[in-house]
C-alpha cells in the first residue's frame, strides 16, 4: 500500500524530480565535463596498474627462463 502511494505521488508530480546535468543530458554543462574527466582519470589509473602488472609478469617470465637455462 505504501509503495503504491509513493509511486502515485511520483507519477503525479514529475516536477519534484530534477535531474542533474549529467542525467538530463546537457553535454556543455561543467558537471558533465567533470564527470567525463573523472572517468578518464580512473581509466588512466586502472590502465597504469594493469601495465605494471603485465610488465612484472614479463620480467618474471624472462628471469625464470634465464635461471632454468
Amino acid at each position: 500500500m505504501f509503495n503504491n502511494i509513493i509511486s502515485l505521488l511520483i507519477i503525479i508530480s514529475p516536477g519534484v524530480l530534477f535531474p542533474c546535468a549529467v542525467c538530463y543530458g546537457n553535454p556543455e554543462a561543467p558537471m558533465t565535463h567533470g564527470m567525463n574527466m573523472g572517468v578518464l582519470t580512473l581509466m588512466g589509473f586502472i590502465g597504469f596498474v594493469l601495465c605494471i602488472i603485465g610488465f612484472s609478469i614479463v620480467v618474471i617470465s624472462i628471469k625464470t627462463k634465464k635461471v632454468t637455462n
